[in-house]
């Protein structure tokens, strides 16, 4: 009787042991479409002209955001990303780019980051913090880019946005084009951050519209 107890003891120490080493199943598109629509509370809809990609639109500390997730369809396979946006500003436009080898002025317009020796003028040059190093910076508005960039609130959230490949060669997931503050989420699970882990843990997309909120307060203060 004792033999029969140890067996089946046994029995079920080794399903409790298998099911726990079988990895979690990642969600549908559609289930995790549907969380996110709880979480945050929004309206899911197909993006307008693309009915294979849908959007979220919802509220977050009273700001407008949308997030869309979009088949990114390449030449083998088609692989899926999300995007976060808001609107901040009317047509202020900052991106980032790997620095070239070769340092050149682009255009009257976009202003590359590299900066002269000496004191120079606010709206002559981007001052590139130090923790940004290896990235070149866009922009239409030097003056409105320096201040944003010499807010160490602010540089800490795009640091938390930043990758770097195994070369050492820095890439930046959040821009801001004609007004409207982007974060994307790669279908490459080397990035930062990626689509991968959003699916995996849905409900850290509030950690990250809380960094964002972080810069939609500077673009609302006085």
């Amino acid at each position: 009787m004792v033999w029969i107890i140890i067996i089946v003891l046994v029995f079920l120490a080794g399903i409790i042991l298998l099911n726990s080493n079988v990895p979690s199943r990642e969600p549908t598109r559609e289930q995790f479409l549907r969380s996110m629509e709880k979480i945050l509370e929004g309206k899911l809809r197909p993006v307008e002209g693309q009915p294979e990609n849908f959007q979220i639109d919802f509220f977050f500390e009273g700001q407008a955001f949308v997030y869309e997730d979009v088949i990114d369809r390449g030449f083998k396979e088609a692989a899926r990303k999300g995007y976060l946006k808001t609107r901040i500003h009317a047509d202020f436009s900052l991106y980032f780019s790997e620095k070239p080898r070769s340092t050149t002025m682009k255009t009257d317009v976009f202003i590359s980051s590299q900066i002269p020796d000496g004191p120079t003028r606010p709206d002559a040059w981007v001052a590139l913090p130090p923790s940004l190093k290896g990235l070149d910076v866009q922009t239409n508005n030097i003056r409105l880019a320096n201040k944003l960039l010499a807010n160490p609130k602010i540089v800490d959230v795009l640091l938390e946005f930043r990758s770097v490949d195994s070369r050492g060669h820095p890439s930046m997931s959040w821009k801001i084009m004609d007004g409207l503050m982007i974060l994307e989420f790669h279908s490459a699970e080397r990035k930062i951050p990626n689509y991968h882990d959003l699916t995996s843990r849905i409900s850290s997309v509030d950690d990250y519209l809380e960094e964002l909120t972080k810069i939609v307060r500077f673009f609302k203060e006085p």
